[in-house]
């Protein structure tokens, strides 16, 4: 007798949030979507394209070349801030590394390496110039279209100088070009 009840409330206990997140959350526990808002990613994610973003926790670990959902940052906010507002960019420079604009064929030099960046709208890779030391548990980000993007270079005077936190990170967009 005890048996089939362990089983039945076993089954509704594995149920239950699944059958829940299914509206919320595209059905999957660690994913959520987004619709891209602006023109700062593109040629890589059209304005109006839907996101598939898998949510990061405290052990994210950024990579260069990451395309992140990341809430505002203190001291970036255009109007009243709000902590609940997010944006996308590339992840460009990690924590430790240096990044610095630009090399005499218009590159980003990342840690004195020239960085190839086929995903920018269109060289050169930056019309500001810029040498950072990326802080620990901070990164560097800049969006793809990089001329019409507020990104790390817009905001140097900011708190962090342009860096983010890796805290602000909400997710990681999966597969980019396919958005």
């Amino acid at each position: 007798m005890i048996r089939p009840r362990l089983s039945a409330l076993s089954l509704v206990l594995l149920l239950t949030p699944v059958a829940g997140c299914a509206s919320a959350d595209l059905g999957i526990f660690d994913r959520t979507g987004y619709t891209m808002t602006s023109q700062a990613m593109e040629p890589t994610i059209k304005h109006g394209a839907h996101m598939s973003v898998r949510r990061v926790g405290d052990a994210y670990v950024p990579r260069v070349g990451d395309v992140i959902v990341y809430r505002e940052p203190e001291g970036w906010s255009v109007g009243t801030p709000d902590p609940e507002r997010t944006y996308v960019s590339r992840v460009i420079g990690v924590p430790g590394s240096t990044v610095k604009c630009c090399d005499s064929h218009g590159r980003l030099e990342l840690d004195g390496k020239a960085l190839d960046e086929p995903y920018i709208a269109k060289p050169p890779a930056s019309d500001l110039d810029f040498d950072v030391q990326v802080p620990r548990d901070r990164i560097w980000i800049m969006s793809d279209n990089r001329h019409s993007a507020l990104d790390s270079r817009s905001h140097q005077d900011a708190p962090g100088t342009g860096t983010i936190s890796v805290s602000d990170v909400v997710g990681v967009v999966e597969d980019p070009r396919g958005s």
